[in-house]
């Protein structure tokens, strides 16, 4: 998204005043606007202020190279300061003149936080400002901040300029003015009498970290040593804001190329990080698709408490097509924990840079660098460890030139993923979830997941795991009770298995329906399922436990494990459910599950895995 900000000024003053620009330092992407009356607001209402104010930056004996004024949001909830403006009245030539910035562009600042406004292109002297936030942008509009006295302004979104009374002041408060300050010999402030002017090392500070607020400019502001705070410093939130916490993407918009196949997303958390939190993300398609451009993201970030900031990668697929830069958009919602929320940068792009300037010439699937790593994206969710990326290429690479043995070993490598330790314990152990678990309804055919339901469970088991690294089995443990835990608390598990369902009652429910799925009677035998009861009455298992011990019951296990293994050429091969476009229906996945089935699950006398990575549909994700 492209920044901009228009500098408006009035009156002749562009001529006489030629000593500082507007430059300011904002982040862009988001898309709620606070009410214009922000100055009236009531508790729990947008309510931004200006907290400090600096304007003998550059001169000789200066604290710092630049002017500035700090912003600071006083309230209870994240304000977007898209069309709030800052207007800037000077009396150091004539005192009917003045400069006003608007803000054009999103900008979210959550409670207790600051936003800087640096004034001016500087002076020799003093140190530099903190940096800012990204963008930093400088303008050519000119006019002078006195160190003598001015008015400064914040005004609320589309709030015109304030009419001034026979003494050329504006009626305060007003409600097209959320905050005003004037210092020095202005003419004009909150409660009749001006604050003081600022020196060069001083600056102008609301008292109490920005929270004093009483529509006095004498009363509220002191002269301190300027210490300009921008959104990285620690907020200060006021009353009941310090029990909020809010989520947000850690910038304005992410990008990755397609030969670096992957990007990071991080996301940021702010405020009372006291308590632990979570947030779910989600990245959805714009000019790039998830099919052919990047591997779908989703799932779940878990924020210890303390912690303030967590990543997930989105795969790239390096695809063989020359095209534009593409876009897809990371997205957060459902915030949990004590006085979390997602914040106003709830959403952010992600570019996506094409390098095939000139487009192959051959399908990156006949490649087996690509199609190994592929299969890692597809299956597994995560970048190739290298020593397993080099294995399976290599193992396909052995056959030389030998096109027959080339096709069978990339079967059998194909085949092998879906096989692995670390599929059956993450992919497949999703599959039997929904299968023990959920009844067939019209939004949930066969009880089977749907496409995206499956792979935001299957990443979140699969977070951190790599088969063969040290710690993988706990990491692996840990996450699966974590998405147990999860499961049992969605309202579709609730509503099939009420918590007013005892323990012999709910363990039975289970075991009926997990064997009615693979046409039998029970699962369980009769020593396990008076176990879990057992168990679940003396606090030894809990619901999340039993459902596990259901799902991972060797006879559901291998009755399910063809049809989550056809289940799998749809969602990893091409990357969408049976049902989706363009087949609608399931004969094609009845088709498969007949045939594999026949064969006693040899994929390779069904011939299914060599259908599927060699089937037009798979091919053109890659190229044509």
């Amino acid at each position: 998204m492209t920044l901009c900000l228009i500098a408006r000024r009035f009156c002749e003053a562009r001529r006489h005043f030629a000593r500082f620009a507007l430059s300011l330092g904002l982040i862009a992407v988001f898309h709620l606007a606070p009410p214009a009356n922000a100055h009236a607001q009531t508790a729990g209402a947008p309510t931004l202020v200006i907290s400090q104010v600096y304007v003998r930056g550059g001169e000789v004996g200066a604290a710092f190279h630049n002017d500035f004024v700090e912003i600071f949001n006083a309230g209870t909830v994240p304000v977007d300061m898209e069309g709030w403006s800052v207007h800037v009245r000077s009396f150091a030539h004539d005192p009917t003149s003045f400069g006003r910035v608007f803000f054009s562009f999103s900008r979210h600042v959550e409670p207790g936080h600051y936003v800087l406004v640096r004034l001016g292109t500087g002076g020799p002297n003093g140190a530099p400002l903190p940096p800012a936030e990204t963008g930093v942008i400088v303008f050519d509009e000119f006019f002078n901040v006195n160190a003598g006295g001015a008015e400064i302004s914040l005004l609320p979104p589309n709030a015109p300029d304030p009419p001034r009374t026979s003494n050329g002041c504006p009626p305060l408060p007003s409600a097209n003015i959320a905050d005003f300050v004037g210092y020095g010999n202005a003419a004009c402030s909150e409660g009749g009498t001006t604050a003081p002017a600022p020196g060069l090392t001083t600056a102008l500070f609301r008292r109490s970290n920005g929270c004093e607020e009483t529509n006095r400019n004498a009363a509220d502001f002191q002269l301190l040593d300027a210490a300009p705070r921008n959104s990285d410093s620690p907020p200060a939130p006021c009353g009941p804001a310090q029990l909020l916490s809010f989520f947000n993407f850690a910038s304005t918009g992410f990008a990755g190329g397609e030969s670096q196949t992957r990007a990071q997303v991080a996301v940021r958390r702010t405020g009372n990080l006291s308590e632990p939190a979570t947030v779910d993300y989600v990245v959805v398609d714009g000019t790039a698709s998830e099919r052919s451009d990047y591997t779908t993201a989703a799932g779940r970030l878990r924020f210890a408490a303390g912690e303030a900031q967590q990543t997930f990668n989105v795969l790239i697929t390096n695809d063989a097509r020359q095209e534009p830069t593409e876009t897809a958009e990371a997205r957060l919602s459902n915030a949990t924990g004590v006085g979390a929320s997602v914040g106003l940068r709830d959403k952010a792009p992600l570019s996506i840079f094409d390098d095939d300037n000139p487009p192959p010439a051959t399908n990156p699937a006949d490649d087996s660098l690509f199609f190994v790593q592929q299969h890692y994206h597809d299956f597994l969710g995560r970048s190739p460890d290298i020593p397993g990326l080099l294995f399976w290429r290599n193992n396909i690479d052995s056959c030389g030139a030998d096109a027959q043995c080339r096709e069978v070993k990339k079967v059998d490598t194909s085949a092998a993923f879906f096989l692995s330790i670390e599929f059956q314990q993450t992919g497949f152990l999703v599959h039997r979830l929904y299968r023990a678990a959920l009844p067939e309804t019209a939004a949930r055919p066969r009880g089977l997941p749907r496409y995206h339901e499956f792979i935001r469970d299957t990443q979140e088991l699969g977070r951190g795991v790599v088969v063969g690294q040290a710690g993988w089995e706990q990491t692996l443990e840990a996450n699966t009770q974590l998405l147990l835990a999860d499961f049992i608390a969605r309202p579709e598990f609730v509503a099939a298995y009420p918590q007013t369902l005892n323990a012999a009652e709910y363990v039975d429910a289970l075991n009926a329906h997990a064997a009615s799925v693979i046409g039998g009677t029970s699962v369980l035998t009769q020593p396990q399922r008076d176990a879990l009861v057992a168990g679940l009455e003396a606090n030894t298992e809990t619901r999340a436990s039993v459902l596990r011990k259901v799902a991972e019951n060797r006879a559901f296990s291998d009755a399910e494990k063809n049809r989550a293994f056809v289940l799998m050429q749809y969602i990893g091969y091409l990357r969408r459910h049976p049902l989706d476009q363009p087949d609608l229906t399931f004969d094609g996945y009845d088709f498969w599950l007949a045939k594999l089935n026949a064969f006693n699950g040899n994929y390779v006398d069904a011939e299914m895995v060599k259908a599927f990575i060699t089937s037009i549909e798979y091919r053109q994700r890659f190229g044509q």
